[in-house]
């Protein structure tokens, strides 16, 4: 049954292992014991997409899909010039936040309140980048765009495909509306605004993943940079609201140029998306499971 069908079987496994590992936080929130479980519990569940990619694909794919997924970890896939840009481009909107907060406050954000992430301990900023890669980018992009959006891609174009993902991708998150306190205190509108910077955002990151040819670390890296940067106590003000409208019309930039179809360049005539079978066939294996 897995073998026929590995895209509800992994959906099945991430909400499987997430949802347990935050359990314990919403316990927490909602009152139903008196156990004070620490706000940076909600970085385990980080675990649940990366796990149900490795245990999937090692029933479905075997030897050929694990090195399917490892291999998309190629640092040499970092020098592609869309990997830079999706970088500078991320540095240029903090700037621009920066700016801005400097503009409506009076003053610049403090140094601690910039490297400080709102649910972790004071660290500095070198180890909070690092857990952010490590926890929710490389967490939930081994899950996300290493298995789910190249299979989706197999039947789907691009758009489409990342359409499909972001409906999982919303619901993944639920459980934090009633465990997070970022999330918890959200309004309607904010509620709308982040729905729809991450539907863009995935557009964005499909952008990334099919322009690097599979560049699953650049696509880590970038998830948790945009985490570093949007979860951080100076957030609050100028800072977060800049980077999301500026990472949204980014989205509808590629969007545009590159086409719904292949989301890849910066050219509608650019190569095709990338595909689950091609990344079998290039470990060994040819394979069609969609």
């Amino acid at each position: 049954m897995i073998r026929r069908h590995p895209l509800p079987a992994y959906y099945t496994l991430a909400f499987g292992i997430t949802w347990t590992l935050w359990l314990p936080r919403v316990a927490t929130e909602q009152d139903w014991w008196a156990r004070d479980v620490p706000e940076w519990w909600h970085y385990t569940g980080a675990a649940g997409p990366v796990a149900a990619a490795f245990i999937v694909v090692a029933l479905v794919d075997g030897r050929a899909g694990t090195r399917a997924l490892l291999t998309q970890y190629d640092p040499s896939k970092l020098r592609s010039p869309y990997a830079v840009l999706a970088f500078v481009s991320l540095l240029a909107m903090f700037a621009v936040g920066l700016v801005a907060e400097r503009i409506a406050e009076g003053g610049w954000p403090a140094y601690s309140e910039v490297t400080k992430a709102n649910n972790l301990p004071a660290i500095g900023l070198p180890l909070t980048a690092l857990a952010q890669v490590l926890t929710f980018g490389i967490g939930e992009e081994t899950g996300w765009r290493g298995f789910v959006l190249p299979r989706l891609q197999q039947s789907h174009r691009a758009l489409s495909a990342t359409a499909i993902l972001v409906v999982g991708w919303v619901a993944w998150h639920v459980p934090s509306f009633f465990e997070n306190p970022d999330f918890r205190d959200m309004t309607v509108f904010t509620l709308v605004g982040w729905t729809s910077g991450l539907a863009l955002g995935a557009v964005l990151l499909t952008w990334l993943y099919n322009s690097t040819a599979a560049g699953l670390l650049a696509v880590a890296l970038w998830h948790g940079l945009f985490n570093t940067i949007s979860a951080s106590e100076a957030a609050s003000g100028m800072i977060a609201p800049v980077v999301s409208t500026g990472v949204m019309l980014m989205a509808l930039i590629v969007l545009v140029l590159a086409g719904p179809v292949q989301l890849r360049g910066l050219s509608r005539h650019g190569e095709r998306r990338v595909r689950w079978s091609d990344l079998l066939s290039a470990n060994g294996e040819r394979g069609n499971n969609v």
